[in-house]
């Protein structure tokens, strides 16, 4: 009987050890996917934190876009008028008074002012991970570089314009150029402001300054190049960042159910 006891005492040791190892593996497994899941549930939370604040920064884009496609449009209307008066300069070197309104507005440019906070820490932080739809990240990452794009173009288009501040200079008159420099372009491009002083100079013939026909060419072919970068800078970039801006919006509130 005794040799009997012995014989089944390493069978329920063994039977013991196998029961405390699955228990220590379930434990162990089930504590992964705790981990695992409080893991996912933080980075849904971040994801959608960074979609709120990214989707204000983007509607605010969207309408800075807006207001530059609009005003860039008039700047482009402005040179196309001076350029038609330019040809049609009577030989006595006169110009009609909205030869001056329109110079006003060659040099004017809008420089898109973006909101950068949210895109830049999830670009640079490398938090854009928490971000798990392709198509979104995708979009986000085209998004930021077309900023960087623009804000070249932007630069660029500053110093074409000092070169036709330089060139307008050497024609406009002060004395009646003065009072047409105070006007508002923001006002200004939604429709004229009546205003006595500025409507009385446009309604008049306006001299230049004497050698101004020798200097016209320059000025006319400064600010045709400069439309030719403001269109491309419309038509392409503006346009198609406006667009990806809204596609993200899409994206973002359709993915965190947002408003």
């Amino acid at each position: 009987m005794e040799v009997h006891a012995h014989t089944h005492t390493p069978r329920k040791k063994w039977t013991h050890y196998l029961w405390e190892f699955l228990m220590l593996f379930l434990a162990v497994f089930c504590g992964f996917l705790a981990e695992n899941q409080r893991e996912h549930f933080v980075e849904h939370k971040r994801a959608k934190e960074y979609a709120k604040s990214l989707l204000n920064d983007l509607r605010d884009d969207t309408s800075e876009l807006r207001r530059g496609i609009h005003q860039t449009k008039f700047i482009m209307t402005s040179i196309d008028s001076i350029v038609s008066m330019s040809l049609a300069m009577e030989p006595d070197g006169t110009v009609p008074g909205t030869f001056y309104y329109y110079s006003k507005f060659t040099f004017n440019g809008f420089r898109i002012d973006w909101s950068t906070s949210t895109l830049d820490q999830l670009i640079q932080s490398g938090s854009l991970r928490y971000f798990r739809n392709k198509e979104l990240v995708g979009a986000i990452n085209f998004y930021y570089h077309m900023q960087g794009i623009i804000s070249a173009q932007n630069q660029m288009d500053l110093a074409q314009r000092d070169k036709i501040i330089e060139s307008r200079n050497r024609i406009l008159q002060s004395r009646y150029y003065v009072p047409f420099s105070k006007m508002n372009i923001i006002k200004e491009e939604y429709g004229h402001v009546s205003s006595p002083g500025i409507d009385s100079l446009m309604n008049m013939k306006l001299p230049l300054q004497k050698s101004a026909s020798e200097k016209m060419d320059e000025y006319i072919n400064n600010i045709t190049d400069r439309k030719g970068r403001l269109e491309l800078i419309v038509e392409r970039y503006y346009s198609l960042a406006n667009e990806v801006a809204i596609d993200i919006i899409n994206l973002l509130t359709s993915e965190f159910h947002l408003e």
